[in-house]
């Protein structure tokens, strides 16, 4: 009888509890996606019990619906932890990184008694884990930690920051983030790219995944084309025309991994269809196209019919046609000839004016050149302002000893599998740029390929960059492909990829200023610290007086100071002196933080692609190096680009702290860089004044790239003469270097130091804060083993932790004598030996980091460290 009662009780509790379930269901308008699900369950259940995380607890996007997870995305289930911002936070974090590599980060409250949660979780487990990981260094500024060798490989891992219990919201390694897409209005079955970082699986090529959606609705996956870390590219299904919501996930992190949406916008015709339907062929209006006679005329007279009837088309046959006049292009009208090789336009008298006047849109210029022939004056060949949806496909624009192209404010240009001989040309504030598969031939000393002020949403693909003659003395450029200022505003959203150069830099300093040759160049220096700080919320900064903007890119606000330091956020609106950011704050500013009002440049990455200078790299004081990233620029990456015959292959620099001109979280990762004067340049430089308390360079990764023979330094991580600019938490981790007499110097005015005569910088100089080094060779090579340095630091102000440095060959002479050496195993790994893992420590080393087997000792002693082999901390 008694078990038929409580079969009976327990069968009216299972009742009971259904109906709460569905009463709860109904509730939530039949709503049965996870998130409701799981909140029913938890309202429902009889007994409390820890439940897993959803993305939204950390502000992570999912689709809407989310649809079902392809098969071959990992499971990532993490914790639901409590959250307070009471406790240590995270403002800005680097974002990519494998075990057994280091993750840099600023906030507050990160050091003392601050370690951080790492979660993660094998592809195909049933559940992570979560491991309390120390930081390798810390202040109230910055912090660096090692992830763990016991890892899942290229998971996605989730950090909290957390001391006695109590932990802030999470940031995520590895996950998807994408930044934008183009085109962004294209129709079906034209081909697209997304771009951002992190992209692919293990970063690598050949898996990512495409869920494309319209508004609220389903949607579906679309397999992508081709695929990089930095860019997938894939085609626009048969869809409806209409506004549609373009998201990817890279395999990592479940229902965590999501990036999105972009909006893409499904065209129902081309902006260029029925330019093919009627065609004007220019010799039915009289043009000889015999390179002697005047076909102005029958040119102007055929455009005008074209114009008329538009969408038409303007046929130009095989011939060379002379011309007297600018041309304008009228919109929807395409130039068409028979090959680059076949027909040309040809400027025949000097007008001081542009050749021709571009279209307002629509159009289209194939198969044929253009030559500006000498007799524009100091104009471009091709003027387009204000220009939307212009494509050249197959054009040759001979623009010798002038610009080939200046546009201003345009949306939509394309150049493919075109060549451009020319001085550079002017892009303005424009915005939706494509460069495919062209040619450039530099003249005259050319600043540069491609100059942008401003704008946004620019590619360069496939690009091949030479002097155009260097037979003669006008057929040379400097070298440049790409300079970015921040004239008008700041800029966003810009990829490289497989692009080559060839004897690309300076060639003879007695007749160009050889203070230029930066191939891939952003010099954003429009910057002024702003003051009059009053209030701040998440989303919002008040201050005592600030203007909107005028410039066409408006500013952001970069904390480089203080409170919630490394932060950058575009400014959307300014009213009543009240700054509304794009995004909310990760920590909120207060009034011990330090701004910067700026145009910056951000986003960007410069990817697989061959940089070649020329061979006079150490013959004379050029500044031809591969990507110089200069002032105010942030979330960079430069990886696996092949780099040779460089003055210096790659460049960090922070300038004046009385601007804030500053470079944060950027990262430089498995770059090749041979037969060059230096590898890496790293510091600040070109200041005449400085305020302490102003961060020069935040979060910076240098990793797993290769160096060799090099003529002079591998790493110059140089110092000026003022206080401020300063660096913290900047991470070298998995270098090569060998061929070379000096490996790491941190010393004044590098930069134009050849002979191995090193100087101190003043004490007030700038400074570098927990700097790491980690698993970085050098190796002397064939270079001259007297003198030969592998690290030395001539600023006893700075601190480091260097950690597994080996040496071979190197005389190390002149390290710093203050260092401590100290056996140490990070949280998940293990190891038989406690000798497995070296590092060194200089500069000022909190106690509470020490232990009794703490042992000080001398690096190497002259004799010693000019065998053959050595290491900084032998076992």
């Amino acid at each position: 009888m008694d078990r038929r009662i409580k079969l009976l009780w327990f069968l009216i509790a299972g009742w009971i509890a259904l109906a709460a379930f569905a009463w709860n269901a109904k509730a939530a308008g039949n709503d049965w996606s996870p998130e409701t699900v799981r909140k029913i369950a938890a309202s429902t259940a009889s007994q409390p019990a820890q439940v897993n995380a959803i993305p939204g607890d950390f502000g992570f996007p999912v689709p809407d619906p989310e649809p079902m997870l392809p098969v071959g995305i990992d499971a990532f289930d993490p914790p639901a932890y409590a959250m307070s911002t009471a406790g240590p936070s995270i403002a800005e974090i680097s974002k990519t990184a494998d075990r057994d590599e280091i993750v840099s980060m600023t906030g507050v409250k990160l050091d003392k008694g601050t370690s951080f949660d790492v979660f993660a979780q094998a592809a195909a487990a049933r559940d992570g884990s979560v491991i309390s990981v120390p930081s390798l260094r810390a202040d109230d500024v910055a912090a660096t930690i090692l992830l763990p060798q016991s890892l899942p490989a290229w998971s996605m891992y989730l950090v909290w920051p957390e001391r006695e219990g109590i932990r802030s919201k999470p940031f995520a390694i590895n996950r998807t983030e994408s930044w934008w897409l183009g085109p962004e209005s294209a129709v079906s079955g034209t081909m697209i790219s997304v771009y951002g970082r992190n992209l692919s699986k293990s970063n690598g090529t050949s898996t990512s995944f495409i869920y494309i959606k319209p508004g609220r609705g389903t949607g579906q996956y679309v397999t992508p084309l081709s695929v990089n870390p930095f860019k997938v590219d894939f085609k626009i299904p048969e869809l409806a025309a209409g506004s549609y919501e373009v998201w990817i996930h890279n395999g990592h992190g479940g229902r965590f991994g999501w990036s999105g949406p972009l909006t893409l916008s499904v065209l129902d015709r081309s902006p260029w269809a029925g330019q093919d339907r009627q065609i004007f062929n220019i010799r039915d209006f009289g043009a000889a196209g015999s390179g002697v006679a005047d076909d102005t005329r029958a040119i102007k007279s055929a455009l005008a019919a074209a114009q008329s009837a538009a969408p038409s088309t303007v046929y130009f046959p095989s011939g060379t046609y002379l011309i007297a006049s600018r041309l304008d292009a009228p919109s929807n009208v395409r130039w068409m000839g028979d090959g680059m090789e076949f027909t040309e336009i040809r400027l025949n008298t000097n007008i001081d004016d542009s050749m021709i006047d571009g279209p307002g849109q629509n159009g289209q210029f194939e198969n044929l050149t253009l030559n500006a022939n000498g007799k524009t004056g100091s104009h471009p060949l091709l003027w387009i302002a204000s220009v939307s949806n212009l494509r050249l496909q197959t054009v040759r624009l001979n623009a010798w000893g002038v610009a080939a192209v200046e546009s201003h404010d345009s949306s939509g240009l394309y150049f493919d599998s075109s060549e451009l001989v020319e001085n550079g040309s002017f892009y303005g504030s424009s915005r939706q740029i494509f460069m495919t598969s062209n040619r450039f031939r530099m003249t005259g000393y050319g600043e540069s390929v491609v100059s942008l002020w401003g704008g946004r949403d620019f590619s360069m693909i496939g690009n091949d960059l030479a002097n155009a003659d260097e037979t003669r003395d006008d057929g040379y450029g400097i070298g440049r492909f790409f300079v970015a200022q921040g004239h008008f505003g700041s800029m966003k959203n810009m990829y490289w990829g497989d692009n080559k150069s060839h004897q690309a830099a300076p060639h003879d300093c007695s007749k160009v200023d050889c203070n230029k040759g930066e191939q891939i160049c952003f010099e954003i220096v429009n910057s002024e610290l702003k003051g009059g700080f009053k209030d701040a919320t998440a989303n919002t900064v008040t201050f005592d007086s600030l203007p909107a903007s005028s410039k066409p890119g408006g500013q952001d606000l970069v904390i480089v100071g203080g409170k919630g330091a490394g932060q950058r956020r575009h400014i959307s609106s300014v009213s009543r002196d009240v700054a509304t950011l794009d995004r909310p704050w990760n920590v909120i500013p207060d009034r011990s933080s330090r701004f910067a009002l700026a145009a910056t440049a951000s986003q960007m990455a410069v990817y697989n692609n061959v940089f070649q200078g020329r061979s006079s790299y150490a013959e004379h004081d050029s500044d031809s190096t591969a990507v110089l990233l200069y002032g105010n620029v942030y979330d960079a990456i430069v990886d696996r680009n092949q780099i040779s015959q460089m003055r210096h292959g790659m460049m960090t620099v922070a300038l004046a702290s009385t601007l804030g001109l500053s470079p944060y979280f950027l990262q430089y990762s498995n770059n090749t860089v041979t037969d060059s004067n230096s590898g890496l340049y790293v510091g600040t430089t070109f200041t005449d004044s400085g305020i302490a308390g102003i961060w020069g360079g935040l979060g910076n990764i240098y990793r797993k790239n290769t160096f060799s023979n090099l003529a002079h330094i591998g790493v110059e991580y140089e110092s000026w003469g003022y206080n401020g600019a300063d660096y913290n938490g900047t991470v070298f981790e998995g270098n090569r270097f060998k061929g070379l007499p000096y490996g790491f110097i941190d010393a004044f005015r590098l930069m134009w130091t050849h002979d191995g005569n090193f100087k101190a910088p003043p004490l007030y100089s700038s400074r570098k804060y927990n700097t790491i080094l980690y698993k970085n060779v050098f190796d002397r090579g064939t270079a001259s083993l007297s003198g030969s340095t592998g690290f030395k630091s001539f600023q006893p102000k700075n601190t480091w932790l260097n950690i597994r440095i080996h040496m071979d060959g190197i005389c190390n002479r002149e390290h710093r004598s203050n260092e401590v050496a100290r056996s140490v195993i990070p949280v998940g790994q293990k190891s038989s030996r406690r000798s497995n893992l070296f590092h060194s420590v200089g500069g000022n080393v909190a106690s509470s980091r020490k232990s009794p087997r703490d042992v000080a000792m001398s690096l190497s002693s002259p004799k010693a460290s000019c065998k053959r082999e050595s290491r900084l901390n032998p076992t």
